[in-house]
């Protein structure tokens, strides 16, 4: 399949990523040789879920290790949980622009740090062979716009061999 009409699309819950989401289901609508990903980065993990500070007693070192992977699979879980009505909604936006079902699916990544986010992307849209990155994007005034650094600039800059759409 062409990977120009493979698209991933960047999902959160913000009216600029269900903007981007009806843009390309406005495009890719009733085509069969379309394929959609819809992806969520998931926030970092907290500070205090990365890493036990380590400890002289083995058992008890393994004891915390224990804790907090548990504690980290109890925060991946409720990130996923809280990313399945955003995926729902764009899935729905787009079956009613017509792309179907089968050609729509889902992907989360696991960010650690925020500045990951737009390699994520990238690594993500490479990996399901997507040719496009598409991306919501609010609009931003004055003052507030020069000190805004939005991700589709970084997004931009890095994506070297795909294409981006940012939907404004």
């Amino acid at each position: 399949m062409n990977n120009a009409t493979n698209i991933l699309i960047a999902v959160n819950d913000s009216a600029a990523s269900y903007r981007a989401v009806t843009y390309v289901g406005s495009l890719m609508g009733n085509r069969e040789d379309c394929r959609v990903c819809l992806l969520h980065a998931s926030p970092p993990l907290p500070r205090e879920l990365l890493e036990f500070g380590g400890s002289s007693d083995p058992q008890h070192e393994a004891h915390e290790e224990a804790h907090i992977h548990a504690e980290q699979a109890r925060w991946l879980e409720a990130v996923r949980q809280a990313a399945e009505p955003v995926f729902t909604r764009a899935k729905r936006i787009l079956h009613e622009a017509g792309v179907p079902a089968d050609a729509v699916e889902t992907q989360m990544t696991a960010t650690v740090h925020t500045h990951d986010i737009v390699l994520d992307m990238l690594e993500a849209a490479r990996a399901q062979q997507c040719g496009t990155v598409v991306v919501g994007r609010e609009s931003l005034h004055g003052l507030r716009a020069r000190l805004t650094s939005h991700l589709s600039e970084m997004l931009i800059r890095q994506a070297h061999d795909l294409t981006v759409w940012v939907v404004e």
